[in-house]
């Protein structure tokens, strides 16, 4: 019987990782594998067994109804080297639950799994989701999770931490899933599952040689995706805080509070969010002055007064409106769209751009002008 599992996969102890049959020392030993439950074993006292070997391991480990124990099983094949162990594991549903108090007694390791059958409800530290076939996943012992999973069919890679690298650690990646179909899904999966097609054949020395590369990969892939959600956060937070601004011109009183209230961030996320293009302060007034320039160009009768304008973009009168935008475009409102309508459109927009007017915006009016 093995010694621990996770996520519905079967773990082995952290000792077991350490232990190789070194075989002939003059060169690499062949690679062995080692199957569990080979007589296909079931049952009551099958789970019974199973259970009592995780007490050590895991808060709590049930099936998911009583009914369960007359036919679960669980069977796997392993092949360790001193560095890590290869396995593939088959088993019944059941749920576990490892958390804070199970975690600073040990069973410090970390695995990478390719979900091959059945589907796995996972929440990893506050990182929550279901894992399907096809999906590769991050689990690190060395933090909480719970798992609930139906009969399934998994393969891994099971890593002492002393042998992963720093580079991955670093990256905090428990509960972290490669969907289906994504390429990092699809390299690892197919890594793992080489590795383990032609593990019969390989020495331990090319066996770790196989797992260096896939953690490698595994590594390379990890960092670039964290990066990506990190970069679709700060994109969403910062579309969110620019959603907010447009919506809400006209306040004149709109300030860092509101529009960080309102976007769910610290008043210095905000900050950062907008530091690039000058501060809260800037963005607001380029973003009022876009607006004014906006309903100028459409008035092609000149309907409207700079007054009605500057308040409907959240200037305090015309004097402030007027100041504002000479300072942006070189010419007093009415006088630059006098330009406008004199100057050649084409001027116009390349005068735009280069002020860093939004060109999407500006070729819609610019339809309405011609």
């Amino acid at each position: 019987m093995a010694k621990g599992t996770i996520n519905g996969s079967q773990a082995p102890s952290p000792t077991a990782l350490s232990r190789t049959d070194n075989g002939d020392r003059g060169s690499s030993p062949k690679l062995r594998g080692m199957d569990s439950n080979p007589q296909g074993a079931y049952g009551p006292r099958f789970w019974q067994a199973f259970r009592d070997t995780l007490t050590h391991l895991y808060d709590t480990v049930s099936l998911p109804d009583p009914s369960e124990e007359a036919r679960f099983t669980l069977a796997t094949r392993t092949y360790p080297t001193p560095r890590a162990i290869l396995m593939r594991c088959q088993g019944t549903a059941f749920t576990m639950t490892r958390g804070p108090a199970m975690v600073a007694r040990g069973g410090d390791q970390l695995m990478i799994l390719l979900q091959l059958e059945g589907s796995v409800d996972t929440d990893s530290a506050g990182r929550r989701g279901r894992r399907e076939p096809g999906d590769v996943a991050i689990s690190d012992y060395a933090r909480p999770f719970h798992a609930a999973a139906t009969d399934y069919v998994n393969l891994m890679l099971v890593l002492p931490r002393n042998s992963v690298p720093a580079a991955l650690l670093a990256l905090e990646p428990h509960g972290l899933v490669f969907p289906r179909g994504s390429g990092a899904a699809r390299l690892i999966g197919a890594a793992l599952q080489e590795f383990y097609a032609q593990a019969d054949d390989l020495t331990v020395s090319e066996a770790e040689a196989a797992a260096e590369g896939i953690v490698a990969l595994t590594t390379a892939c990890a960092r670039a995706r964290l990066a990506g959600d990190e970069t679709a956060h700060v994109k969403s937070r910062r579309k969110a805080a620019l959603d907010h601004i447009d919506a809400h011109l006209g306040n004149a009183r709109l300030g860092p509070d509101e529009i960080a209230d309102a976007t769910n961030v610290s008043r210095a996320s905000l900050y950062r969010l907008l530091a690039a293009e000058g501060g809260i302060r800037a963005v607001l007034l380029k973003r009022r002055l876009d607006q004014a320039l906006r309903l100028m160009l459409a008035d092609n009768k000149d309907e409207r007064s700079l007054a009605d304008i500057a308040k409907c973009c959240g200037f305090g009168g015309t004097s402030q409106f007027s100041r504002a935008f000479r300072a942006r475009f070189g010419s007093p409102p009415r006088q630059y769209l006098g330009l406008v309508r004199q100057q050649d459109l084409d001027w116009h927009e390349a005068r735009l751009i280069a002020d860093g007017f939004d060109p999407d915006a500006f070729l819609w009016r610019q339809e309405g002008l011609r």
